[in-house]
């Protein structure tokens, strides 16, 4: 479970349609990506990467009967890893596409946190159970990527059994970051996944453009999630480079 952050929450939102894209890496080759003061995790000697789209819904901050205006919603697709940092399991970011230029500046200046501008779309097949999801990065600053998924869940909602390597990717309660000289950690909350396995068509084209795509050519480990609620907590000062 998530460590008990020192403030209250400070935001909600709903994640709906939620894809966990998950590949095996090998540590080697993915620990020069990470910064030094993270210990990159393994799941029995072996690295992950996650690609993770979705629709970040109902935004809102504690106290507000309203949504976020320029906010309430927008499309986020977002490239992982699995770190420990001085004793805690967490998250460590890559990159963050979304289709909200609020969302992206507010990011980057306060967070500096890797969002960048992109142009998505995501559309439903109620029939099917099925969702198409589009992202083309138009960040100025920043080199292009595209990704494409059709996705739609096959079997029942169930919780990942603790042990599991599905509950170790999924249930973690925390990003961590680098802002200057210091470390910054994010803390979130929310029940337990709900998951589900998934069928999964994707194309993707420079978003993860460290690592060799060979790594991406096997089938990855797929989740589905409808709808989780989650909320945002301040982020905290929990350490400094080289310290």
């Amino acid at each position: 479970m998530a460590e008990r952050a020192k403030w209250p929450w400070v935001a909600e939102q709903h994640w709906d349609d939620l894809l966990f894209i998950h590949w095996p890496v090998p540590y080697e080759a993915l620990r020069p990506h990470v910064p030094e003061p993270f210990e990159l995790e393994t799941f029995n000697g072996t690295a992950w990467i996650s690609i993770v789209p979705f629709l970040g819904n109902k935004n809102r901050f504690r106290g507000m009967p309203g949504v976020i205006p320029f906010v309430s919603s927008f499309l986020e697709l977002n490239v992982r890893t699995y770190i420990r940092y001085k004793g805690e399991s967490g998250v460590y970011f890559f990159s963050f596409d979304a289709d909200s230029n609020a969302a992206v500046a507010g990011a980057r200046t306060v967070f500096s946190l890797p969002y960048m501008k992109a142009e998505m779309s995501m559309k439903r097949n109620r029939k099917e159970k099925e969702v198409l999801f589009r992202s083309q990065r138009i960040q100025k600053d920043a080199p292009p990527a595209h990704f494409f998924a059709r996705y739609r869940p096959i079997s029942q909602t169930s919780h990942a059994k603790v042990g599991s390597l599905t509950h170790w990717l999924a249930e973690r309660y925390c990003l961590f970051n680098i802002k200057g000289d210091k470390v910054l950690k994010g803390p979130i909350n929310h029940s337990p996944w709900e998951l589900q396995e998934a069928e999964l068509e994707v194309e993707m084209d420079d978003l993860v453009p460290f690592l060799p795509k060979k790594y991406f050519s096997e089938r990855p480990l797929v989740h589905y999630s409808k709808r989780k609620k989650v909320h945002f907590y301040p982020f905290e000062t929990v350490g400094e480079v080289n310290k």
